[in-house]
């Protein structure tokens, strides 16, 4: 039971770290994108594209329309502070990679707790003398 509990130990720390990986190279990529003007070029790209006909049967094209509308206003609006979304990544990565720290320090600590209890807690192997009597 212990092994099975270090196993699932490591499949979640390694969840955790493939998660953090990801999140951390996403959010570099979207703070790089928006500091060179790269997103903004491509939301007011999105929002001149005429709505697809499949797409009409699904959503209502006003309310698509109001959607292309909304994102180039958002991007107009935010013109100004795109750029300093490039420091952003600066801070934001290192805290990205504390926050895996710290729940991978939870982790830990789940996985010696539940190994704690399952020593205290668990079976016993009693010793027999010549298969008849046990001691304890």
């Amino acid at each position: 039971m212990i092994v099975l509990t270090w196993s699932l130990f490591g499949l979640l720390a390694l969840f955790w770290t493939g998660a953090a990986w990801i999140t951390a190279a996403g959010t570099q990529w979207v703070t790089q994108a928006l500091a060179s003007g790269t997103a903004a070029e491509a939301a007011r790209d999105l929002a001149a594209l005429p709505v697809p006909e499949w797409l009409k049967f699904w959503i209502e094209p006003s309310w698509m329309q109001a959607l292309q509308s909304a994102l180039q206003w958002l991007v107009d609006g935010a013109g100004a502070g795109l750029p300093l979304a490039g420091s952003a990544a600066g801070w934001l990565v290192p805290a990205i990679w504390v926050a895996w720290a710290l729940g991978l320090i939870l982790l830990l600590a789940g996985g010696a707790g539940a190994h704690m209890m399952l020593r205290r807690f668990g079976r016993r192997p009693t010793a027999r003398i010549s298969g008849e009597r046990q001691l304890r």
